[in-house]
């Protein structure tokens, strides 16, 4: 528990590099009247960021019966684009909430050098999944993928029915964040921005401590 501890200190420096892709949740479970909350949610995610080639670096997936990428990591050079680009997500819905597809199209085609993933660098990799309920395939793949690349997940999740699941994703079950209802989604913002800050140093520490133990 001594790492995890290591990522709530300082603040998110300006010149600290950051691969961050959000994964949304846009399926029945969220539903078409309440997904500009959680639009809103992403927005306020990465308002207090650097966005940029040589800083954080920020990707975007939407999933429903299948994962729909809107944005690699190297498909935002700023934060206007960015935030352009959450604007301009739509409901979809579908029948399903595949989360363990999304997941395996997140490690397989997002955290990768292709893709502007700068693992190779030692920048820390950050997962940031938002959903709103149970998924109906395996997630245990796409988990196993992520775990392997080193990548910290962290778990939002809106409701109750959704914290299994993300409990099962993240990284640490402390690392999952819940609201009750939709309203309040974009307070989890609030407690999720400190989470995140300082990552540079923390996060190579973690990465260390894991491979070790592996």
């Amino acid at each position: 528990m001594f790492l995890f501890c290591l990522i709530f200190l300082s603040p998110l420096k300006a010149q600290d590099l950051v691969d961050l892709v959000i994964l949304i949740d846009g399926s029945k479970n969220v539903g078409a009247e309440n997904f500009p909350y959680v639009r809103d949610l992403v927005l306020r995610i990465i308002e207090p960021l650097d966005v940029g080639k040589d800083a954080v670096r920020v990707g975007l997936v939407l999933y429903h019966s299948n994962p729909v990428v809107h944005g690699y990591l190297n498909s935002y050079e700023s934060k206007s684009s960015l935030q352009q680009a959450v604007n301009g997500l739509t409901y979809k819905g579908g029948p399903e909430s595949n989360l363990g597809a999304a997941l395996k199209v997140v490690a397989e085609n997002l955290f990768i050098e292709a893709a502007g993933a700068r693992a190779e660098e030692d920048v820390p990799q950050l997962l940031v999944v938002v959903s709103a309920g149970p998924s109906n395939d395996d997630t245990h793949v796409g988990n196993l993928a992520l775990k392997r690349a080193n990548i910290i997940t962290y778990g939002l999740a809106i409701g109750d029915p959704a914290i299994p699941d993300l409990q099962e994703v993240a990284t640490d079950k402390s690392l999952v964040l819940t609201a009750p209802d939709f309203e309040t989604v974009a307070d989890m913002s609030v407690a999720l921005s400190p989470m995140m800050t300082g990552m540079f140093q923390r996060t190579a520490i973690y990465q260390n401590g894991l491979t070790a133990g592996m």
